[in-house]
């Protein structure tokens, strides 16, 4: 996440944000027993999180909070997700819900040879 960050702001702003406590970041293991108030959580690659995972995640939202779940189902890799996709699970059972958003992005934001990439290996079935 750092290196995303660091490709639009310098280091010194990332340092600063950090050492006053407004970026904070956590493997999902951590944040089990937390209530995240007025805060925006992102969950990056979320293609890649079971239903169990993700759902303790979402379950740890407190007030005035918000999250974001940031995924690519081209680019699973967790082979165990299968039947257990918690992305999917999610989009399906909140779609239509007042406090439900889902945008789908069709362009590749990474970079030009990301987005070829992405493009061959889905052509290939792969």
């Amino acid at each position: 996440m750092f290196d995303t960050l660091g490709s639009i702001v310098s280091s010194s702003v990332i340092d600063e944000v950090v050492d006053r406590g407004m970026l904070e970041v956590l493997p999902l293991t951590h944040i089990r027993g937390r209530s995240l108030h007025d805060a925006w959580v992102i969950v990056d690659e979320a293609q890649s999180l079971e239903r169990t995972v993700l759902l303790t995640a979402l379950s740890r939202i407190g007030r005035n909070s918000k999250v974001v779940l940031t995924h690519d189902v081209a680019q699973r890799d967790n082979l165990r997700v299968g039947r257990h996709d918690g992305i999917a699970a999610v989009v399906e059972r909140l779609k239509g819900h007042p406090l439900f958003g889902h945008v789908t992005l069709t362009r590749p934001e990474r970079s030009p040879i990301a987005g070829l990439v992405t493009e061959l290996l889905e052509e290939g079935g792969a």
